[in-house]
């Protein structure tokens, strides 16, 4: 299992070199192993287990790469965040989809930015796919294994960029 102690903590010491460009958030307080469970109950499935691990450590995370947030169990559930993700999936065009090989019913949204179009995916266990991440924006832009490779991922995205834009300013 990946030592989210310490994913979280790198993370958030990344962030803070970006906090003049995008609002620096920090993760909210870990579910409780009840929380979770409760919440599978509710919606009759378990959560991927890489994705459920993550939760207790940080259930969410607003601005977790630029302007994405991250959802917890709140955001999960029926919110205005993940109504407008939903909305988002709704319209990503079919022949995307079946390029990606997913159906849209078997994706869970688990990120997604107010500010763009970017939206991030679960594959359900249902899928084809069970664990994998998509990040879609308009297109398929990414596609991570699991969960502990989409988080690994973000962190050097968000590293890149901060090197990006310190390249730019001088």
């Amino acid at each position: 299992m990946i030592n989210w102690k310490e994913r979280i903590t790198t993370l958030v010491l990344v962030k803070q070199d970006v906090e003049q460009i995008w609002q620096h958030h920090f993760p909210e307080v870990g579910a409780s192993e009840e929380y979770v469970h409760a919440f599978e109950q509710e919606w009759g499935y378990k959560l991927d287990l890489k994705y459920r691990d993550f939760l207790k450590h940080a259930n969410g995370w607003k601005g977790f790469y630029q302007t994405v947030d991250l959802f917890g169990i709140e955001q999960l559930k029926k919110s205005t965040i993940m109504e407008y993700a939903q909305m988002l999936l709704t319209v990503i065009d079919d022949d995307v989809l079946k390029e990606s090989g997913v159906v849209r019913q078997e994706l869970l949204p688990i990120a997604v930015t107010e500010f763009d179009k970017d939206l991030f995916v679960l594959c359900l266990p249902n899928s084809s796919r069970p664990g994998e991440i998509i990040w879609f924006a308009g297109e398929e832009i990414d596609r991570f294994k699991n969960f502990d490779e989409y988080f690994l991922a973000m962190v050097d995205y968000n590293r890149e960029e901060i090197l990006a834009l310190k390249n730019y300013i001088q």
